[in-house]
């Protein structure tokens, strides 16, 4: 399969990586002229000028986006992807970059690779994020790494109501809660000691931070199963989807989670995976070698 159109997302005040990227992409495209390339807005000022500087529903024509960046940036690549069937490859110019799957250093060779099909892809599960007040539809939003419940004045805690298909689950008393993905379970779920989740598991799992109680533990549950969350208390709530979007939910309002029909594709390399992610990325070194 050939990508005539690629496109890229990035953030111009991120690193020196991304210009050294982007020149890397403009020198590539010299020999490959049946590749056209264009560029997010935000790269205006350094992108080189056989990229085409468009917006984002052009992008959204593209047989192919690089995110350029860190995993906010494959984050916001998804959300403009969502909905169609653009696959996505992260080129780590951040920090960690955990779902990167190619360095700026080796972006000549993995284009190459690319465009002589030497290649796989992978489906992402997602998170719809309805919130319904009084029974009607208020908002709803579409996730790839978590939802993050939390009071709008940070020094409070949280308490919630949890239903599990339509059954009571429990209350949580927390600083927050989070509810990961698979592929969120190794953001800020992580930080928080939630487990870590195969990104081909079928299931997302609800995090309580700081929770009053000790009993009280991160919970895997199928990602068939339709999670309902209401505020006990009378106060509003900030919602915060994969770390950018935020929306208000207020005391008599739910917000009713579920598995998404949308799905996010990433390119896979070969010899690249999420056991040598675990291992490189997060630096799981084993047992310490004598000397």
């Amino acid at each position: 399969m050939n990508h005539n159109r690629i496109g890229i997302v990035g953030w111009k005040d991120k690193s020196a990586d991304l210009a050294l990227a982007l020149e890397m992409i403009a020198e590539w495209s010299k020999t490959h002229k049946e590749v056209s390339f264009c560029a997010l807005e935000s790269l205006k000022e350094v992108s080189p000028k056989n990229i085409e500087i468009v917006t984002e529903d052009a992008l959204r024509k593209c047989d192919l986006l690089l995110a350029i960046g860190g995993d906010g940036t494959v984050l916001s690549t998804a959300r403009i992807a969502l909905g169609t069937s653009i696959p996505i490859l992260g080129v780590n110019a951040g920090h960690v970059g955990f779902l990167a799957e190619t360095r700026v250093e080796d972006l000549k060779t993995t284009l190459d690779l690319i465009q002589a099909g030497e290649f796989s892809t992978r489906n992402r599960m997602m998170l719809d994020a309805k919130i319904f007040r009084e029974g009607k539809q208020l908002a709803c939003e579409t996730v790839l790494n978590e939802v993050h419940i939390r009071a709008r004045a940070l020094e409070r805690m949280v308490n919630l109501l949890v239903e599990y298909n339509g059954r009571y689950l429990t209350e949580y008393w927390a600083d927050s809660l989070l509810v990961s993905t698979p592929t969120g379970s190794t953001a800020y779920n992580l930080s928080a000691n939630g487990p870590i989740i195969h990104p081909s598991t079928s299931a997302f799992v609800l995090t309580p931070l700081a929770p009053s109680s000790l009993s009280v533990r991160p919970l895997i549950i199928p990602a068939s199963a339709i999670c309902q969350i209401s505020s006990v208390s009378d106060s509003s709530l900030n919602l915060v989807f994969d770390g950018r979007i935020n929306n208000t939910l207020e005391s008599h309002d739910k917000l009713v989670l579920s598995q998404s029909e949308s799905v996010t594709t990433f390119i896979r390399m070969k010899n690249t995976g999420f056991v040598d992610a675990l291992r490189e990325k997060l630096g799981w070194t084993g047992k310490p070698k004598l000397a």
